[in-house]
Formats: structure tokens, C-alpha cells, sequence
């Protein structure tokens, strides 16, 4: 009797087993896709990764697209949800050195070529300004900085806008290096 109740037992979980499998499995859809090497670029760095093509989209997985754009993920099976958190650190840049031939120049941006990278600001002088040419070419490695009290962040040069207030410094050929946002 025993023997034959263990065998029955058996016979059970395997049922049970099975069932849940086939259930779980009903959740998934069978797709066709191909595998592509795509060039990922991310901040003017470029790397080739394997991403899966569907239906004219690419696809990347996360875990790697996550590594590029320095994010932590984090995937809460239970909930069905995928968390992203960015990484990204502060960056500052050194303040203008006169004896490199920079200057500090301080202002309001007037006009954005955002096509060339290029500002026009009305500048606000004090006793210590030199006078430059408005028209200010920025350089692609441009750091930006909103300051607000005790808070920095980075901001793009798309993020500009006509009337901000910004301190900008500009290297010995007059190209920006770096710009501050004031209030």
C-alpha cells in the first residue's frame, strides 16, 4: 500500500509540474527575429552590439543599453516592471585661467544657433570685463551647469534658451568651454 501510494504521489507532482509549465508557457508568443550588429553610440563613443531585429525595429537589451547610458536596472518580477535609475555623476569644470588667455564673460544669451553651435549674448560688464565678440562659437565638449542655490546639474546645449542669464568661459580662440545658468 505504500509503495503504491508513493507511486501515486509521484504520479501527482508530476501532474502538477507539467500543468504549470504548459499554463506559463501560454504567456509567450513565438516570434521571428534575426540577430544584427548594430554601432550603439553613446556620448561620441561607439560599440557594435548584438541587437534583435523585428518587424523594422531594433531591439536592445537592456542590460546592455543600461551599461552605455550608465543606469542601474533593477526588474521586479512581481510587479512586471522594469526600474531604471541614472547613474550620471556631476560634472564641473575648472574656472577660467587668465594666464592661459581665458576669460569669464557674463551675460544674457540673445540668440541660439543650435545648428552651430553658436551663442550671441548681450554682455553685462563690471569693473573687471574685458569686452568680447557677442557672437560666442561653443565647443562640442561644452560643460553646462544650472546652479540654483546649493544645487548643480548638467544641462545640454539644446536645454538653452533665449534670456537665460549664463557666465560663460571662453578659451584663448573665444570658444566656449564652459556656461553657468544663474537666476
Amino acid at each position: 500500500m505504500k509503495h503504491l501510494l508513493k507511486k501515486g504521489l509521484v504520479v501527482f507532482i508530476i501532474c502538477i509540474l507539467t500543468t504549470s509549465v504548459s499554463l506559463a508557457a501560454q504567456n509567450f508568443k513565438v516570434i521571428k527575429a534575426y540577430l544584427k550588429d548594430t554601432n550603439i553610440s553613446v556620448n561620441n563613443e561607439s560599440e557594435i552590439l548584438k541587437t534583435i531585429y523585428y518587424k523594422g525595429i531594433l531591439y536592445i537589451p537592456v542590460p546592455l543599453l543600461s551599461e552605455k547610458l550608465n543606469c542601474s536596472t533593477l526588474c521586479d518580477g512581481e510587479n512586471n516592471t522594469l526600474l531604471l535609475k541614472n547613474n550620471r555623476t556631476f560634472q564641473d569644470f575648472p574656472q577660467s585661467n587668465p594666464y592661459k588667455g581665458e576669460n569669464f564673460v557674463y551675460g544674457e544669451i540673445r540668440k541660439i544657433d543650435k545648428k552651430n553651435n553658436r551663442l550671441t549674448i548681450e554682455q553685462h560688464f563690471d569693473d573687471n570685463s574685458i569686452s568680447v565678440e557677442p557672437n560666442i562659437q561653443v565647443s562640442e565638449n561644452v560643460v553646462i551647469i544650472m546652479q540654483r542655490n546649493d544645487k548643480k546639474m548638467n544641462l545640454d546645449f539644446k536645454d538653452l534658451k533665449i534670456g537665460d542669464l549664463v557666465g560663460t568661459v571662453l578659451t584663448e580662440k573665444n570658444i566656449a568651454r564652459g556656461i553657468i545658468l544663474t537666476d
